[in-house]
């Protein structure tokens, strides 16, 4: 018998953070949704689930236009859009220091090859 109560104490206790649990969820998904209404004006720059990066060009109901930075448009579905974000785009001196990051470590694997190859 004391087995039963245990059991059922268990069961109850489970079932009150369940319900806890989904209320938090709830919450933070209401204010998911505010924020991203919130991002949804024309001009804002936003990031989607599959990572594009779009500039808000049109809302009508469940379906936002983006805008890429050549003016390409394309239509989403709300709920794609994650958050209101700037793209990362890299600045022209950053683009330079990494080409030749790049050249410098082809080079050095280039001379390790050969020197492999000739032993």
């Amino acid at each position: 018998m004391s087995i039963m109560i245990m059991l059922a104490a268990f069961l109850i206790i489970m079932w009150l953070f369940s319900g806890f649990a989904r209320r938090q969820q709830q919450k933070m998904l209401a204010e998911q949704d505010r924020r991203r209404e919130e991002a949804l004006v024309a001009g804002t720059w936003v990031r989607t689930t599959g990572g594009f990066y779009g500039q808000v060009v049109d809302v009508d109901g469940d379906v936002v236009v983006l805008a890429t930075q050549l003016g390409d448009e394309s239509l989403w579905n709300k709920k794609a859009i994650v958050c209101a974000e700037e793209p990362p785009f890299a600045s022209a001196g950053e683009d330079d220091a990494t080409a030749g990051d790049a050249a410098e470590v082809i080079a050095e694997q280039g001379a390790a090859d050969s020197e492999a190859t000739e032993s």
